[in-house]
């Protein structure tokens, strides 16, 4: 209920902020909800109750959450992203190679980027490209520690915008989380040799979102 009572206050913060500046119309909010895809990464250390755990795999989820946009130029915006999904772990079992939930989780993930538009304001229709880096936090049930970790994320989609007020917005990205460092083998991208070395383990998660776009 914190949580929740916190992020209305933001939400009402930026609203009040937006329309204070309706002459500059450089503000948009976009709530949306879509779709995550799951993700997973090795794990060496943890155990199950009969056989080792190989690997860990948050479980795709329903995804909603906010666009913050600040128009800088007439084709660049600066964003942020907050999406959440309610969701959970699964386990799976190095000898059987089964899965099984392990536990559930809050995933929340803050990123903070831009986006580049590449038609003017003169068209309904625009399609954009965006980047942006940040971090995932999670609040884990059944004793297991709440996780934060960096993550980023690039993508794109499109805006079409059905009055000067306001439009519809999809939105497709990559947006991975790192999971762990394990030793494995790395190979070179540029000579394609191979040698044993720690190696990074992410969760490499898709988030395909829609939602009706506020502008001010």
């Amino acid at each position: 209920m914190k949580q929740r009572a916190m992020w209305l206050s933001l939400l009402a913060f930026v609203l009040g902020s937006a329309v204070s500046t309706h002459a500059q119309g450089k503000y948009e909010i976009t709530p949306f909800v879509g779709f995550e895809s799951s993700g997973n990464y090795p794990v060496t250390t943890a155990s199950g109750v009969n056989n080792s755990i190989d690997q860990l795999r948050v479980n795709q989820a329903t995804a909603f959450g906010t666009f913050f946009d600040y128009n800088v130029t007439e084709n660049f915006q600066g964003e942020f992203l907050w999406d959440h999904n309610n969701t959970s772990y699964s386990a799976r079992q190095a000898l059987s190679q089964t899965y099984y939930k392990a536990f559930d989780t809050n995933v929340d993930q803050f990123q903070f980027g831009a986006n580049y538009m590449f038609l003017d304001s003169t068209h309904k229709l625009r399609p954009y490209a965006a980047a942006s880096l940040g971090f995932t936090h999670e609040a884990n049930s059944g004793g297991n520690s709440n996780r934060t970790a960096f993550s980023w994320s690039i993508g794109g989609g499109v805006k079409y915008y059905l009055s000067p007020h306001f439009g519809l917005r999809g939105d497709v990205r990559y947006l991975p989380t790192y999971g762990n460092s394990s030793y494995g083998t790395y190979c070179d991208p540029i000579y394609g040799f191979c040698y044993p070395a720690n190696v990074s383990n992410w969760l490499n998660r898709a988030n395909i979102v829609g939602g009706l776009i506020f502008h001010f």
